[in-house]
């Protein structure tokens, strides 16, 4: 049976009913049609007891042995007025079944039902059977069923089969409508969690994130600000359904938030976000994992772009892809290491490096979703053809990449624009790894301040670079490189060094002569950090700019 355009927990709903009309045609019946109560769609409850007749119905599915060539009174979709003092209204009203086994067209009530009496002529029905859909005494909708032609009249035994039927669809639609209800509080929660602003940055010209409305409630998209500029762009799915998906999305956004902090290149924070997936997965209780849980996994593309070098790096775990329109037009989808969903296996993941110019625009896709994702090539082209047409508009971008894909097929999706640091705003000086490249530092630093016009911050910063340059010379003994990024509201200060081992801050005690030049850092500076590279680490502090 085909469906119109409608939501995807409406078209549940619908495929219960055909599945109770293809259960009764032709077994029992010659036709036959479901109606369901509106506010079964929107997930709501239904208050127990009887119906009014003028509440809203709508037809959920018709079925006739004559096939596409006969129509109910109503078209699938549409909604189904139940006029007063019919049998149809009356089982809503007393939730009693109503066997009529020989119809006199003649009847009071096809009177007042002009539509329906009009279907009933023309088909040559003589008998039939209407049934309220119920649980528990709430009543779902509506089950009606007709003979015609030389078929013979209703009796009391198809009245018994035909509430055997009816029972059972009625718990599959009470089944679909908690699903309905559990999906709205997940998308609700979702909702109240996924940032409502993505935070402006100077790396990034604009980013817009979508999530999915009828897709599963796991989906998210991130934007976290990073050391020295950068920032990540995170999407991802979580496994399950309902508001166990939202939850697992919620703790998988504060674990990656918590691990980007420590600023971690992406395969290492995919590592221990994988480690720690797996060790929830072991805590859940038995009762709790579903038989797919494990096979769908949760999945996650974590990329770091940097404005200085204008490169990205990115790691993935799952079905999540990258499609890149540098700045000239062209489009394409970085090779990505595949690596399995997080909490599958041991497999080490591998970071996928590429350049990202000023004004690339990125395109990050969730992955999955209820159905199966569009291929890469028919991404790519829609993407092409949204950036030909929509031009710098990021939102529009966004919606016409979007176009045309049905509801239940959006991924969560994440649009950025890259943007540089200019060049003047970066310096950078190497240093040796001797005593007498500290007062060559403070000298460098205090000088480049000054062309910044930053006079105020000389004191602090070249007093931090003293005592960051001085660690690095004593734990170390390669070159030493010292680099400052003026940002829009930011002085960062970078020391490098081929030492693995970071600093580790401690409490002096008055008689100790040392131990203390961290602590003055962490006093001059509003935040400081370790981010450690393939050649060794990097110290990193931050100032604000004088206002």
């Amino acid at each position: 049976m085909t469906y119109p355009t409608i939501s995807l927990h409406t078209r549940r709903l619908f495929q219960v009913a055909g599945n109770l009309t293809d259960a009764a045609v032709p077994k029992l019946a010659d036709a036959c049609s479901v109606d369901v109560l509106e506010v079964l769609l929107r997930g709501e409850v239904p208050p127990p007891g009887p119906v009014d007749g003028g509440k809203q119905l709508r037809r959920a599915a018709f079925l006739s042995t004559r096939g596409e060539a006969a129509r109910g009174a109503y078209a699938v979709g549409e909604v189904s007025r139940i006029r007063p003092g019919t049998p149809y209204a009356r089982s809503l009203s007393d939730l009693r079944p109503r066997l009529i086994r020989h119809l006199n067209h003649n009847s009071r009530w096809l009177v007042r039902d002009p539509r329906r009496a009009r279907l009933l002529r023309e088909a040559g029905a003589h008998s039939l059977i209407v049934l309220p859909l119920t649980v528990r005494g709430v009543v779902l909708g509506l089950f009606v069923l007709y003979r015609r032609d030389k078929s013979s009249p209703f009796n009391e035994n198809d009245l018994r089969e035909a509430a055997q039927l009816a029972d059972s669809a009625a718990g599959c639609l009470e089944t679909v409508r908690r699903q309905i209800d559990e999906d709205a509080l997940a998308r609700l929660l979702r909702h109240s969690l996924l940032p409502e602003r993505l935070p402006p940055l100077s790396a990034i010209e604009a980013a817009h994130g979508h999530v999915p409305a009828e897709a599963s409630p796991g989906q998210w998209f991130d934007v976290l600000p990073l050391s020295s500029a950068r920032v990540a762009l995170v999407v991802g799915t979580a496994e399950g359904t309902g508001v166990d998906a939202a939850i697992g999305m919620t703790r998988l956004r504060a674990v990656i938030t918590t691990l980007s902090a420590l600023d971690l290149r992406p395969d290492k924070l995919l590592t221990r976000l994988d480690d720690t997936v797996s060790r929830l997965e072991r805590q859940r209780p038995v009762s709790r994992q579903g038989p797919c849980d494990r096979k769908a996994g949760a999945s996650c593309l974590y990329v770091v772009y940097d404005p200085a070098t204008e490169r990205c790096v990115s790691a993935r775990a799952g079905d999540p892809t990258l499609v890149v329109a540098q700045p000239n037009g062209d489009v394409s989808a970085p090779r990505l290491a595949s690596h399995s969903p997080l909490g599958s296996d041991d497999q080490p993941f591998e970071n996928t490096e590429f350049d990202a110019p000023p004004g690339s625009t990125l395109l990050l896709n969730g992955g999955r979703s209820p159905t199966p994702q569009p291929a890469a090539a028919p991404v790519m082209e829609r993407f092409h053809e949204a950036l030909a047409e929509s031009g710098p508009d990021m939102s529009q971008l966004l919606d016409l990449v979007l176009r045309d894909l049905p509801p239940d097929r959006e991924p969560a999706m994440l649009l950025t624009r890259t943007r540089a640091l200019e060049a003047r705003s970066v310096a950078a000086l190497t240093l040796p790894s001797d005593p007498v490249a500290v007062p060559a530092a403070r000298d460098w630093a205090g000088r480049q301040l000054a062309t910044w016009t930053l006079g105020d911050l000389a004191d602090s910063t070249t007093l931090v670079i003293s005592e960051l340059v001085t660690n690095a010379i004593r734990y170390s003994d390669g070159p030493i490189g010292l680099r400052l990024i003026r940002d829009v509201h930011t002085l960062i200060c970078e020391v490098s060094d081929t030492s693995g081992s970071g600093p580790h801050r401690r409490q002096p005690k008055a008689t100790d002569e040392g131990g203390r030049g961290l602590s003055i850092v962490g006093e001059l500076t509003q935040n400081q950090g370790t981010r450690y590279t393939s050649s060794g680490k990097i110290i990193w502090t931050e100032q604000p700019l004088p206002v």
